[in-house]
């Protein structure tokens, strides 16, 4: 399974604006990664890659929340 510290930060960027639905189009070469990686496949982003982000931005939301009080 992928985590977070597999991808370098612009690989992480652009995964993130990719399940926001922020970016239509990736560079060749991220788009390669995610593809080695198994977060990109012939359908669009893999449930996995969603379930990464997801979770990933859910903990560091988390963390903030906690470092409130």
């Amino acid at each position: 399974m992928v985590v977070h510290r597999d991808m370098t930060s612009d690989e992480w960027k652009w995964l993130v604006r990719l399940c926001q639905h922020e970016a239509d189009s990736i560079p060749k070469e991220i788009e390669a990664r995610f593809t080695e990686l198994g977060l990109l496949g012939p359908n669009g982003l893999s449930d996995n890659a969603r379930n990464l982000v997801q979770n990933e931005l859910l903990a560091e939301r988390r963390n903030r929340l906690q470092g409130l009080h």
